[in-house]
């Protein structure tokens, strides 16, 4: 057994006080008159020994008594996993402020009602814990447990913020957070409780033992129509060229939109307008033509600007141009013309590549298709301009050449010519590779075949295979050399080498061997993600961190690492959604064109369902409660203590015991001294 509030057990010292009074004890004796002592002895014995019964007796139902009352307000509990020490009970609260907790209730929006909630659970706790302030922001030092007094004014501070949570991975970390300090005593979680917040319900091995109570704050039905998300139809951006933005829109009223207007705005204006329909409770896509401007930062936004939309309904996007690829290549090749013809913005430019002696960047590519082989020299030359510019590499294999050079710079493994056919596995096209490729896998493609390869005997060598043969022979090799790509072909491009490049695949599957080591920026980012966003010719950079700036605002970047450069770290900055300039520290040249937006977890503005929250209160033993009764909230959290009740009724008993022996004792026993008469 453990207890709640065990600091009440030093009450157990007052015991020493019905102690004390009865060792202490002065008696009144009454005097009776005999004539005769002949009996003094033994009625003396016979009446000691009677007195000192009762007062053992006494003494014990008075000590059990307030024994059993002080154990009563500490509140026993048999939960195992409860309190394990003696120190004060910790206890975290999480108060959900995103944007929903910004819908009113009773001339006040629901974040001070769940501050409000908070404040009383402390108030119930006091003294005796110690607390956890949770936000959708907490991390770090945040995160201590403090004072009943500081942990109201952490409360207080709290105001409206994007970011937002899952209700299981909240409870992970809080349980995480707990364990750490040597307890498992109460979580709170105080929340509107979106649909987007309380995930599927499963088992949370984590928080067993864990007294969890969430309290509900209720708010009228609302509606809401949101951008779920756009993306671009062609990749890349270039000046003067025609292209698409896709977005979808999400309707959460229980109205069809009809030829809803979306439009798009940029820094010059309105850009375009699209027009969509969706039924309710469900999603569409509509698309909005426009031509690329040429700005190496060109902001934008779609925007609903119609009645019921009222969060999530602007989305910001940056649609800078980029400058076309330039693309070496080692001689003509028919089939690599045809690619790169297909693809605007690629650039054929004969100086480009890794020989010529020119300045080159991330973005440039060089394909070698022979004649012959690539000497040693010549492959680690290649090595040093891949790993100086971060740019791309293509090679494929040459039937008049041999791969000894790339064995020896490159690690690529020994092979060997293979003169027979051998299909493509189609189950080399779940690669994240190919996720760039195929929106959706195709069923019952038509794979394409080789007949004229180099084996690798199923080694990769020092590589990554990305496409196989069904054989286990590699076919499509990835070699990382420093920010740099090199793909290798085990098959010549040419029609000796099979029907690969005549194929529908060839096209998408050499692009995208061309676009991998740098692939085009995203159009936007999630702030408070944890995530990269990538950022284009972002490689070098001063001693002191960018700035990162918008209207009203700026703060110091968080520059990180990436597979092709440098990218932006969506921790705690940008907090908010919105374009942003990355500008250089001191000089304030514009590096590169951020923009951010919310997730969308907090766009169905519905709450759960009462199902989805009994089965996760029947899956973990959590408690619901409504937010207008905060203090039955906590009393839930004891409601496994009722042991108390218990004590307070066995204090009673032996109050009672105690009060019988002193009125029927003396009536059956008389105390007496007995005196000589004269």
């Amino acid at each position: 057994m453990s207890f709640l509030y065990p600091v009440f057990l030093s009450a157990l010292l007052l015991l020493i006080i019905p102690l004390l009074v009865h060792l202490f004890r002065f008696r009144k004796h009454r005097v009776v008159q005999f004539t005769r002592v002949s009996l003094l002895k033994e009625v003396e014995i016979e009446t000691k020994n009677q007195n000192r019964l009762k007062h053992l007796i006494t003494l014990i139902c008075r000590m059990l008594a307030l024994a059993c009352l002080v154990l009563a307000f500490a509140i026993p509990t048999c939960n195992k996993l409860a309190l394990q020490g003696t120190g004060k009970t910790r206890v975290s609260i999480f108060i959900d402020n995103s944007y929903s907790m910004d819908n009113g209730r009773d001339g006040q929006i629901l974040l001070e009602t769940a501050k409000q909630r908070a404040r009383e659970i402390v108030k119930s706790y006091g003294i005796n814990g110690t607390f956890q302030i949770r936000s959708l922001q907490s991390g770090g030092s945040s995160l201590r447990f403090v004072s009943a007094e500081e942990a109201v004014s952490n409360i207080d501070a709290l105001k409206i913020r994007s970011g937002s949570n899952t209700l299981s991975s909240l409870l992970s970390d809080i349980a995480d957070d707990l364990k750490q300090e040597g307890n498992s005593h109460a979580a709170f979680v105080i929340s509107d409780f979106q649909s987007g917040f309380v995930d599927v319900p499963r088992k949370l091995p984590e928080i067993n033992g864990l007294a969890v109570t969430c309290v509900k704050i209720t708010a009228g039905a609302r509606e809401n129509i949101s951008i779920d998300s756009a993306w671009l139809q062609k990749p890349y951006l270039i000046p003067g060229e025609k292209n698409t933005l896709q977005f979808r829109i999400a309707n959460y009223t229980r109205e069809p939109m009809v030829d809803f207007p979306v439009k798009f705005y940029t820094e010059t204006g309105l850009a375009g307008t699209g027009r969509i329909s969706v039924l309710p409770g469900t999603s569409a896509v509509s698309a909005i033509d426009f031509t690329a401007e040429n700005k190496s930062f060109n902001p934008g936004k779609l925007v609903i600007e119609e009645p019921g939309a009222t969060f999530d309904n602007v989305l910001y996007v940056n649609i800078a141009s980029h400058v076309a690829r330039n693309v070496g290549v080692s001689s003509s090749n028919r089939f690599l013309d045809n690619v790169i013809g297909a693809q605007p913005f690629l650039q054929k430019k004969p100086g480009a590549g890794p020989f010529s002696g020119q300045a080159s960047s991330s973005g440039d590519v060089f394909l070698w298709v022979g004649p012959g082989s690539l000497s040693q020299t010549q492959a680690q030359t290649m090595k040093d301009w891949l790993t100086t510019t971060g740019a791309t590499a293509i090679v494929a294999a040459d039937a008049d050449g041999n791969t000894e050079a790339l064995q020896k710079v490159f690690g690529l493994p020994e092979t060997k010519w293979v003169k027979e056919s051998a299909r493509i596995s189609d189950k080399s096209f779940s690669h994240p590779f190919f996720a760039g490729v195929f929106q959706k896998l195709p069923r019952n493609m038509n794979v394409p075949e080789v007949k004229n390869y180099l084996s690798t005997s199923g080694s990769n060598g020092s590589g990554e295979s990305i496409l196989t043969l069904e054989n286990g022979d590699p076919l499509l090799l990835k070699f990382q050399v420093g920010s740099g790509n090199l793909y290798f072909f085990t098959a010549p491009f040419s029609d000796d080498g099979g029907n690969l490049v005549k194929s529908p695949l060839f096209l998408p599957l050499l692009t995208q061997a061309m676009i991998g080591g740098a692939a085009p920026p995203a159009l936007y980012g999630i702030c408070n993600s944890g995530k990269v966003l990538p950022l284009e010719n972002l490689r070098k950079l001063t001693e002191k961190p960018p700035v990162l700036k918008t209207d009203g605002w700026e703060g110091v970047a968080e520059i990180s690492p990436t597979g092709s450069g440098n990218g932006l770290y969506m921790g705690v900055q940008p907090e908010k959604a919105g374009n942003y300039r990355l500008l250089e520290n001191g000089s304030n040249r514009l590096l590169a064109g951020v923009s951010v937006n919310d997730n969308r977890m907090e766009s169905n503005p519905n709450m759960a369902s009462e199902e989805v929250m009994k089965n996760w209160t029947d899956s973990n033993n959590i408690s619901w409660m409504q937010g207008d009764n905060a203090i039955a909230a906590f009393q839930a959290k004891i409601s496994d203590t009722a042991k108390w009740r218990l004590f307070i009724w066995l204090a009673a008993v032996f109050f009672a015991l105690e009060v019988l022996v002193l009125v029927f004792w003396d009536s059956r026993f008389n105390k007496i001294e007995i005196r000589q008469s004269a």
